[in-house]
C-alpha cells in the first residue's frame, strides 16, 4: 500500500504560454503534494511538455506562478531551478555518447550547488547510482552504445545525480517493451522511497500511468480538464472524449 502524500510541494498557478498565435497553455494549474507520484496525460499538443518547460525555467510563461516548497521559480534560470531541487528527463534521450556511463552520471554530481568534492568524490556516488538503476556492469561503456532501455536508465541516474527532490519524467517509458515498462515502474517506486522523491511523469502508455500514479492531471488544448485518482480520471466522460476517444468504454 502506498504511503499517503503529506503536503503541497509544487504549486503551478494560472500559467499561460503563447507561441505566436498558438496558446500552448491556458491558465493551467497544478498542485503536487510532497511524496506523491503524479501522472500527466493528454492528447498530442495538449501542453504537457510545455508545462515541464515552464516548471524547469526553459520556457517563461506570459502569466502565472510556479512555486517549489513556497519559493517562486518563474524568472529563474534552468540551472538555478535544478539546484533548487528539480531534475528532469527528456523525451529524446541524449547522453554524452562518447563519454562512459559513469562519466555521464558524474557530471550532474559535480555541478550540484555547493559541491566541493571534485571528480574523485563524485565517482563513488555515481557508481552507487548506477548500482541503484541496474547499470553497474555498464559503468565503463560508452553511453552512445547502449540500447534505448539502458540509455533511459542513464538519463534517470543523471537526474538523480543532480540531487533533486522533485523528479520530472517526460515519457520515460516511450519505446520500451511491456516487460521493460513493468521493470521501470518497479524501479521508480523503489527509487521514490529510497531517495524520498516526489515524481511528476508525462506518459502516453495508459496501463503504465494508471499503475504508477497516485493521482493524475489531464491536459487538453492547454487547459486542465480533470484531476483525481486513476479510477476517477478513467471514468471521467470529458477525459474519455478528449484522450481516449468517444468509443472508450
Amino acid at each position: 500500500m502506498r504511503a499517503p502524500a503529506t503536503s503541497e510541494f509544487l504549486a503551478v498557478r494560472d500559467v499561460s504560454v503563447r507561441f505566436g498565435g498558438i496558446q500552448a497553455l491556458k491558465g493551467a494549474s497544478l498542485s503536487v503534494r510532497e511524496g506523491e507520484i503524479r501522472g500527466i496525460i493528454g492528447p498530442n499538443g495538449a501542453g504537457k511538455t510545455t508545462l515541464f518547460n515552464v516548471i524547469t525555467g526553459v520556457q517563461r510563461p506570459v502569466s502565472g506562478s510556479v512555486r517549489l516548497d513556497g519559493e517562486e521559480l518563474v524568472g529563474r534560470t534552468p540551472e538555478t531551478i535544478c539546484r533548487r531541487g528539480i531534475a528532469r528527463t527528456y523525451q529524446k534521450v541524449r547522453p554524452f555518447p562518447r563519454l562512459t556511463v559513469l562519466q555521464n552520471v558524474m557530471i550532474p554530481i559535480v555541478n550540484r550547488d555547493g559541491w566541493r568534492g571534485g571528480t574523485s568524490a563524485a565517482r563513488p556516488l555515481a557508481q552507487d547510482l548506477l548500482d541503484r538503476v541496474g547499470l553497474s556492469a555498464y559503468a565503463e561503456a560508452e553511453a552512445g552504445r547502449l540500447n534505448l532501455f539502458h540509455r533511459k536508465k542513464v538519463e534517470l541516474a543523471r537526474a538523480l545525480g543532480a540531487g533533486g527532490r522533485l523528479l520530472l519524467l517526460d515519457e520515460v517509458m516511450a519505446g520500451l517493451t511491456p516487460v521493460e515498462c513493468d521493470s521501470a515502474v518497479a524501479l521508480l517506486r523503489a527509487l521514490k522511497t529510497e531517495f524520498k522523491l516526489t515524481i511528476v511523469c508525462i506518459e502516453h502508455l495508459m496501463r503504465i500511468v494508471m499503475a504508477l500514479s497516485d493521482s493524475i492531471t489531464v491536459l487538453d488544448r492547454g487547459s486542465v480538464i480533470a484531476e483525481g485518482t486513476p479510477a476517477d480520471v478513467s471514468a471521467n466522460a470529458q477525459v474519455q472524449e478528449a484522450y481516449f476517444g468517444t468509443d472508450h468504454a
